[in-house]
């Protein structure tokens, strides 16, 4: 790998390391996620280098010996304004980041696209924060391959009527009918179903732009939410307090 790096990058996370530097974990359609120092990141010039949930063109050097990064430059084509003045949409993007951050993807170059898409409709849209939510989950389900198949019983590979309502089977983690269900945390409405399944070969921003009354756009948020839950399959410390929002 060469030592000097160009690439582009998102900031999931920053954390201070050691007095004068900073640490950072990014997103890089090339790389996947790094994480990188910043030398000097806490003082100086460089303290406005690389802000989190900014979208940058990074100059990366990697030291193979230590296999470590260090971010070296970092001109930002996108630096959330609205997102870290408003309490709910920062713990949106937080959400957004950790979910991918605890999510490794074996296609960081859509991984990328749609937390770059995510992030700039949050900044644009921040009152259709639930539905950009909804549809972040359900694209990123869709990446890795664990979207849910929402035609027939993945148990007991019935069709499922248009208007039945799903429940949950616990040991494949999927959606399914009443019959082979062993849980209600998980239910998916009629409607709901008819949502996720009208968006779903939708590019991101065109689900996005599918207009939902209020009462609906709730439903799909909660349950995308539970969904995350178990897609991540580890606890996710921003889905406490973006709940809150809800």
């Amino acid at each position: 790998m060469e030592r000097n790096i160009s690439t582009q990058a998102v900031v999931l996370s920053v954390r201070r390391f050691g007095e004068l530097h900073k640490a950072v974990t990014l997103l890089s359609p090339e790389l996947g996620l790094v994480d990188a120092i910043i030398f000097g990141g806490r003082k100086g010039k460089k303290t406005a280098l690389a802000p989190l949930f900014s979208i940058s063109e990074m100059q990366i050097y990697h030291n193979p010996v230590k296999n470590e990064y260090s971010v070296v430059e970092a001109v930002s084509s996108f630096v959330p304004m609205a997102i870290t003045e408003d309490l709910a949409c920062t713990y949106t993007a937080a959400f957004f980041c950790e979910i991918i951050a605890k999510s490794p993807s074996d296609e960081p170059f859509q991984t990328f696209s749609l937390i770059c898409d995510a992030l700039r409709a949050l900044e644009q849209k921040p009152q259709n924060r639930k539905r950009i939510t909804a549809s972040f989950i359900w694209k990123l389900m869709q990446i890795s391959g664990t979207a849910c198949d929402l035609e027939s019983c993945p148990v007991c590979d019935r069709p499922y009527a248009e208007d039945e309502t799903l429940f949950f089977s616990n040991p494949m983690g999927v959606p399914c009918c009443k019959s082979c269900s062993d849980s209600e945390y998980l239910v998916l409405l009629p409607g709901s179903r008819r949502y996720l399944r009208h968006t779903m070969p939708m590019s991101f921003n065109e689900a996005v732009s599918v207009e939902i009354n209020a009462a609906a756009e709730d439903r799909i948020f909660r349950y995308m939410l539970r969904w995350a839950s178990i897609f991540a399959q580890s606890p996710l410390k921003t889905l406490k307090e973006l709940s809150t929002f809800s």
